[in-house]
């Protein structure tokens, strides 16, 4: 992006321009411009040598010869500044009569195509007459052309009195003026001739279309050129650019900062004649000067409160500028600094901030989130069993104070219960969640808290024995939780009130159904059973000589009868199925264990069980016949009484 300062320069080779017989013209388009390191300028060069009556002034304070004016005619104003080059000038007005001031022209031959039309002018800027300014919309001054000598005109420009430059005058007399504008200083206009213009017979003026009345709306005019040709339309002349080039268009790269260039343009006629030339056509290249403030640190007492940070003062380079912050991403300016969400943290954004030219410079800004307002804790104190005597209670710090504030509120049991209470403290409340918020100036904060049922007392008995032979003791153990104190009833019509736990004893001759009520310090209570049975009791082994066959518990009054036996001391294990094994006969036992070794000593069998018996054989040979020793071990019905003994026992096959 360029930025261009559009000028004409006008100059000739010798002498004064105007009042000549031939003069030389140049236009370079543009005069001095801006622009960045390695931007691409067009420049472009109007130029001609004219022929003479066509470049006018007001030197001789009079109007040229052939050209009209309505309105006030001045050529010295008091209060206007001089003209730019010292000398007099066309001062407008609004006539006594009420004329709206205006100056047109005689009729020129600009049949060949193109050309301009440039003049100086100059709106007044007082208030009084004569040099008050034209200050409603529609008072600015028209640049006409009429190809029919004066019958019909076409605007070319408006020069409304704010310094905005229109194609057609404007109804409305607003947006107005006061005070200086654009144009309340000598400006130099080159105005392209439209085509319709470019005819053998046209004339041009300067007309104002409205006035606030007599004496008002002053403006001046001077040094006007009507830079156009008729004739053969030839205009053969050469151009020299003072860096080397040619021609009327180029375009020239700019260098790097600090290298700023200069070009003259020369206008030789067809003889080789030097002309006229160009004043200095500077290319400046902007510098990198690029400055801004930013503040290094944002803060944020509230995560749902985002700040906002601004560059402000960017200067020293070339506009528009451009502010990226790319971590968010964004080029808002100011820019709103996300706080993520949490309570307490540190971020840092980075911010890039650029011109027209594309220099750069990077920042940041750490945005620091402390949020000052908290629920330190919420506590509970929960309910007993049997009353709603539960409580909550609200810890808050940092909070910053206005009127009316903080404000507290406490809703439920239940997200839904709209319960509300403004406190930190809030009793006699039954089991559930609670809710808790707090809000100051800057945030808000909120908590949730439950209140449980105190664990209530639960009874629990266990007895040992649940039941017996009458009479028999039982030992019942409290194993109940929760309670502090305990009622016990016995169900034979005794009772006990305890403090403790410990363990209460008690004979039965019949069937009872204890009680134990176990109570907490808030006289909450639960209630616990237990039966204890008297059963029928006697001997319940049928083993025993002395069974009963009714009874269903045992009394250990069983009586067993003792072991009966015999014990052969011969036996043949030839295989007739007579007398092949040497065994016990054994009534009232429960085993029989017996081991038998030959005359050195050594175990030839060993055997137990309800019969065991030997074969005659070790080790699946038989034995040698001859006489065998006997050890034996015979256990009584219940196993508590051993019979021992030793006998021989003769082997013949």
């Amino acid at each position: 992006m360029k930025k261009l300062a559009f000028f004409i320069a006008i100059l000739t080779g010798t002498g004064n321009l105007f009042g000549q017989s031939n003069y030389c013209s140049i236009s370079v388009s543009p005069h001095d411009t801006t622009v960045c390191p390695g931007s691409p300028v067009p420049v472009t060069v109007q130029a001609s040598v004219l022929n003479a009556n066509q470049a006018f002034d007001f030197n001789s304070s009079a109007i040229p010869s052939g050209w009209s004016t309505i309105g006030g005619l001045g050529f010295t104003p008091p209060c206007a500044p001089p003209s730019n080059d010292g000398t007099p000038f066309y001062w407008a007005s609004t006539s006594t009569a009420g004329v709206t001031p205006g100056i047109t022209t005689s009729s020129f031959d600009i049949h060949c195509p193109g050309g301009f039309i440039t003049f100086e002018m100059i709106y007044a800027v007082t208030t009084a007459s004569p040099c008050e300014q034209p200050d409603q919309f529609n008072e600015g001054v028209a640049l006409q052309y009429s190809t029919n000598g004066g019958t019909t005109w076409t605007t070319i420009t408006y020069y409304a009195p704010d310094g905005t430059v229109l194609n057609n005058i404007p109804t409305s007399i607003t947006p107005g003026a006061s005070g200086p504008t654009p144009f309340t200083v000598w400006n130099t206009f080159n105005v392209p001739i439209p085509p319709a213009a470019n005819t053998t017979s046209t004339k041009f003026r300067w007309y104002q279309p409205n006035t606030s009345g007599n004496g008002f709306d002053n403006w001046g005019l001077d040094n006007i050129v009507i830079n156009a040709m008729g004739g053969n339309c030839s205009a053969d002349i050469s151009l020299v650019w003072s860096n080397g080039l040619t021609g009327n268009a180029n375009t020239i790269t700019a260098g790097a900062p600090g290298t700023d260039s200069t070009i003259v343009v020369y206008v030789y006629d067809t003889d080789g004649v030097l002309q006229c030339q160009s004043q200095p056509v500077t290319i400046h290249i902007y510098p990198d000067n690029l400055t801004y403030n930013l503040q290094d640190y944002a803060y944020s007492y509230c995560p749902t409160t985002n700040p906002s940070v601004q560059v402000t003062n960017i200067s020293g380079s070339k506009p528009p500028y451009t502010v990226n912050w790319t971590d968010i991403p964004s080029t808002n300016n100011p820019q709103v600094l996300p706080t993520g969400g949490a309570e307490h943290n540190t971020i840092v954004y980075h911010v890039t901030i650029s011109d027209g030219c594309g220099f750069n410079r990077q920042d940041s800004v750490t945005l620091i989130v402390n949020k000052l307002l908290k629920i330190d804790s919420l506590i509970a104190y929960d309910v007993s069993a049997c009353k709603n005597d539960g409580a909550v209670v609200a810890y808050v710090s940092g909070i910053t104070s206005v009127s009316n504030q903080p404000m507290y509120n406490w809703h439920g049991p239940g997200a839904t219960n709209p319960s509300f209470i403004n406190s930190t403290v809030w009793t006699n409340r039954s089991p559930g969640w609670y809710y808790f918020s707090v809000s100051d100036e800057v945030c808000t904060d909120s908590d949730s808290v439950q209140i449980k049922i105190k664990n209530p007392p639960t009874a629990m008995i266990s007895a040992n024995p649940l039941a017996g032979c009458a009479p028999f003791n039982v030992a019942f153990e409290n194993n109940s939780q929760n309670a502090t104190h305990y009622h016990w009833d016995f169900g034979d019509g005794t009772t006990a009130d305890i403090n403790d736990l410990s363990t209460q004893a008690h004979t039965y001759s019949g069937n009872a159904q204890i009680m134990l009520i176990a109570y907490d310090n808030s006289n909450c209570s639960d209630t616990t059973y237990v039966s204890v049975t008297v059963q029928a009791c006697g001997c319940t082994d049928p083993m025993a000589v002395n069974y009963n066959p009714t009874a269903v518990a045992n009394d250990g009054s069983c009586i067993y009868p003792e072991p009966i036996f015999n014990i052969p001391n011969i036996f043949t294990p030839n295989g007739d199925g007579e007398n092949d094994f040497f065994e016990f006969t054994v009534t009232n036992y429960s085993n029989i264990e017996f081991q038998v070794v030959n005359r050195w000593g050594n175990p030839v069998f060993k055997g137990s069980g309800l019969n065991p018996k030997w074969d005659g054989k070790t080790n699946g040979t038989l034995c040698e016949d001859g006489v065998y020793f006997v050890t034996y071990k015979i256990s009584s019905i219940k196993g508590d009484k051993q019979t021992e003994g030793q006998t021989f026992v003769h082997l013949i096959r």
